[in-house]
């Protein structure tokens, strides 16, 4: 016997009574049903209550019946977030981010659910409800109805208060080719302004072709050094053989001047093994053409700025003191 679905006992509903438990089971595939569902389908105020005040169900907000006890899961809170909405709701923001695959996003905390404008708003517990004039079509991913992409990630940062956790999210969803620049651009222009500043500023990075949040410190320790008399360090350029127009590599920072390289490593923001495994084909690429190379984790560039800038200056230095490698820098391909 199914024990979430425990055969009916005689005193918790009239004995006449006949409840088609395949359709009770249709109508909740994870398992939370509203009490007015519940009744439409046959089963009688009674058994609700009996079950509920046994334990073997359980109430949740707003009307609605959990049909199984213990902790709720993932599908069954994003479920339960949807009933709560009504009909025409989507998921967007961080939860729908999850079911497209993303990662780079807060703890699973507030649901954000977009409804009709005209609805009246209710929120409950762990679920916010957002009226929207732009009400998106649905996108089904793993059975639950969805923003579009685009409109996911950005109302995820307009939840956010930082700009690293901003930087995270956007640029995985560009890294690992789940959208582009352009299309985020042009959902962010189409919808609301409100809470759009971070990802602005992230926008406007990633169009400028910064790949990860840790490279956009990296241009930060740059700009700093550049005032303080340093060389420009150039971003994200196709370095090519000077003799043959053979393109080599393009490695994070280029320092023109000497021919030297600055590399940004993390598997946390390398997302790729595959992206590894070229990273390591690069820097024996570089050190076949004399390019003096220096790397840093992302943590480093947080934590110990100064160290970092002291370590960018003495790759400059040993790079001085060669003669510069026949390379040409162009721009990204």
């Amino acid at each position: 016997m199914d024990p979430i679905w425990p055969r009916l006992r005689h005193q918790d509903v009239p004995r006449k009574s006949k409840v088609d438990w395949q359709a009770v089971r249709d109508a909740a595939p994870h398992g939370v049903a509203r009490t007015a569902e519940l009744r439409e389908l046959g089963v009688a105020a009674g058994t609700i209550a009996g079950r509920t005040r046994s334990g073997q169900w359980e109430r949740g907000s707003r009307g609605q019946i959990r049909l199984r006890t213990g902790p709720p899961t993932t599908e069954e809170r994003l479920d339960a977030a949807l009933r709560l909405a009504g009909p025409d709701a989507v998921l967007s923001g961080a939860a729908a981010c999850r079911l497209y695959g993303l990662t780079k996003l807060p703890d699973a905390g507030t649901i954000l659910v977009l409804v009709p404008h005209g609805r009246r708003r209710q929120d409950a517990d762990e679920v916010h409800l957002e009226r929207t004039h732009r009400p998106p079509p649905a996108v089904v991913r793993s059975g639950f109805p969805c923003a579009p992409l685009e409109r996911a990630v950005l109302d995820a940062a307009r939840h956010m208060v930082r700009l690293d956790p901003v930087r995270s999210l956007l640029a995985e969803a560009v890294q690992r080719r789940f959208t582009t620049v352009a299309r985020l651009t042009e959902e962010l222009d189409a919808g609301t302004r409100r809470g759009t500043r971070l990802a602005r500023i992230v926008l406007g990075e990633l169009a400028d072709g910064v790949r990860s949040a840790a490279e956009s410190w990296a241009r930060e320790i740059a700009r700093e050094m550049e005032q303080e008399g340093f060389p420009p360090i150039e971003w994200n350029r196709a370095i090519h053989l000077e003799s043959t127009g053979a393109f080599l590599f393009s490695p994070d920072g280029w320092i023109d001047e000497v021919g030297a390289a600055w590399e940004i490593e993390s598997v946390e923001y390398h997302l790729d093994p595959e992206d590894q495994e070229r990273s390591y084909a690069r820097r024996a690429l570089m050190n076949t053409h004399d390019v003096v190379l220096v790397e840093h984790r992302p943590k480093l560039l947080r934590t110990n700025p100064s160290q970092v800038k002291r370590e960018v200056r003495e790759a400059y230095e040993r790079a001085l003191r060669r003669p510069r490698p026949p390379l040409e820098a162009r721009a990204p391909r």
